[in-house]
């Protein structure tokens, strides 16, 4: 019982230490709620099928199927991710693992054209989508929205890849746009893709940033956005940037969140939605968020300040 006592002293000390060396946003009675501009019902989703959703307990996939299989589950909040073919085209795919097309594994990404990626099925069932396979279900389906993942690296892909979708888009239909939310990866990113087109919507994305918490709360301030988007992580070592983002209006989007209890925990510490792999309906889900396992959140949290704890004695060891 002793030992027992002692590891959980530890390891609280432990989360502890994380929290004040990353630091905190405290706050000192002077932000003001803010009506971000952009506003509209696509943030009444607190679910976002990821990567399109789970099919048949594969994810990652990108797919029609997954598009289609999600839709008719009642998501209408998608996550695609998009990278950019050696000719120039857009498509949705994460990286080039070769786990999901086997068949191009041998490219490695280098030469892959539009018409390979669109004749290799995914894991050998699935079908892939390109930018105007998308930009057709958008059509199609005209009640979902659309968070776009680029995998740009520079400044020059994101100029070329956003100038390409936006041209792509207004070809195809002007107002589909507006039902686009891409993500933005730094203040950098934001100026370049708002001089290509001023999207209504858009979500801070903070899982390639190291940027304090402070400055995302102010960024997310001054440009009037609506919603955040950070990895699980961010939750527990800026404790106090979600509840510094909701004192602004701005909601807060956690990824990729699979565990009910995960996603019972967060809740509780003022998230409003999440990613997520998991095949069941986003009404099934938020029951069992509404509906908190206390067991399940205690494990949970356990586990998590375990892996905070290995993560300090790795570093430390290293160092």
């Amino acid at each position: 019982m002793k030992k027992t006592i002692m590891l959980s002293i530890v390891i609280a000390m432990t989360a502890g230490m994380i929290w004040f060396s990353w630091g905190l946003v405290w706050s000192e009675g002077q932000h003001q709620q803010v009506s971000a501009a952009g506003t509209s019902a696509w943030e009444n989703n607190r679910l976002i099928a990821h990567a399109l959703g789970g099919v048949e307990g594969a994810s990652y996939t990108n797919s029609y199927e997954a598009f289609i299989t999600n839709y008719t589950r009642g998501y209408r909040l998608f996550e695609v991710d998009l990278v950019q073919t050696t000719d120039g085209e857009l498509v949705a795919r994460h990286d080039w693992s070769h786990r999901l097309q086997p068949d191009l594994a041998a490219h490695r990404g280098r030469d892959v054209t539009k018409l390979q990626f669109a004749n290799s099925l995914i894991m050998g069932k699935f079908h892939p989508l390109t930018l105007p396979d998308i930009l057709q279900l958008m059509q199609q389906y005209r009640d979902f929205n659309l968070v776009l993942d680029t995998k740009a690296g520079s400044k020059e892909q994101i100029q070329q890849q956003f100038t390409h979708l936006v041209n792509e888009a207004r070809r195809t239909d002007p107002a589909l746009l507006n039902r686009m939310i891409p993500e933005i990866f730094s203040p950098e990113m934001y100026d370049m893709v708002m001089g290509i087109y001023p999207f209504p919507n858009k979500m801070y994305s903070l899982y390639k940033t190291g940027a304090s918490a402070k400055s995302i709360v102010e960024f997310a301030r001054d440009k009037h956005l609506t919603a955040v988007a950070m990895p699980e992580y961010r939750v527990f070592i800026n404790p106090n940037l979600v509840p510094e983002l909701n004192k602004l209006g701005v909601k807060s989007y956690v990824h990729t969140v699979n565990s009910r209890s995960a996603m019972q925990l967060l809740n509780s510490l003022g998230v409003h939605g999440f990613y997520t792999d998991q095949e069941k309906t986003p009404e099934e889900l938020m029951v069992a968020v509404a509906s908190p396992d206390r067991l399940g959140i205690s494990g949970y949290i356990s586990s998590r300040l375990a892996s905070i704890s290995n993560i300090v004695m790795k570093v430390r060891n290293n160092g």
